[in-house]
């Protein structure tokens, strides 16, 4: 019984402790004294390791991304993004560089946006450099569901863009990433305010 008394008082200092960092944390919030997190895009995807491919069937799926059908290629480079294959970063790029098919350079950027990282900031940024207006739009859309400000820089091009269509969507996108920081922001002081509003821990 006395240890439960014991183990009772060492919970009720520590979750007054907790209390006032985060009562102080709050405050400082509010004040814009401090940041709250804002939680950095991760370099790259992890890399699958449940099947190892040898390096015969790599190559092969390397030269299956310049084959002569389009759904062959874009299942090949699928599958090599992935897999995070070590050349994947090049051969995705190149494929933006010299499909000419919209469609293709659209579906690229499907395949990419799934796994939001700096790896796919990076090569759906390429397709801004895009002829096409249609794959600069799609890469403007998709840049800005990133929800971080790592994305913002990203599209600095777009808002360069000739055609003023690209560049009003940018502006909308850029929008976008700010409200969604902005909200990630606000729901952060709200769980930061629930902390407050727990009842505490009693004695019987």
């Amino acid at each position: 019984m006395f240890a439960i008394f014991v183990g009772g008082i060492f919970y009720l200092i520590n979750q007054k402790k907790q209390e006032a960092i985060n009562a102080d944390k709050l405050r400082l919030a509010k004040a814009d004294q401090i940041k709250l997190s804002e939680p950095a895009l991760p370099v790259k995807q992890e890399k699958s390791t449940a099947l190892k491919f040898s390096q015969q069937t790599l190559s092969t799926l390397r030269s299956l991304t310049g084959d002569s059908n389009e759904k062959v290629r874009l299942a090949a480079a699928e599958l090599l993004w992935q897999i995070q294959d070590e050349n994947v970063f090049e051969l995705i790029k190149g494929m933006f560089e010299t499909e000419t098919e919209a469609s293709t350079k659209k579906q690229l950027i499907d395949i990419l946006k799934q796994d939001k990282n700096k790896q796919s900031l990076a090569l759906i940024s390429e397709a801004l450099k895009d002829y096409d207006k249609e794959t600069r739009l799609k890469a403007v859309e998709t840049i800005g569901t990133f929800a971080s400000k790592e994305a913002i820089p990203a599209l600095n091009l777009a808002l360069k863009d000739y055609e003023e269509e690209v560049r009003l969507r940018a502006l909308k996108a850029v929008d976008t990433l700010r409200k969604d920081i902005e909200a990630r922001k606000t729901a952060e002081l709200q769980q930061l305010q629930d902390t407050q509003k727990k009842p505490e821990f009693t004695i019987q």
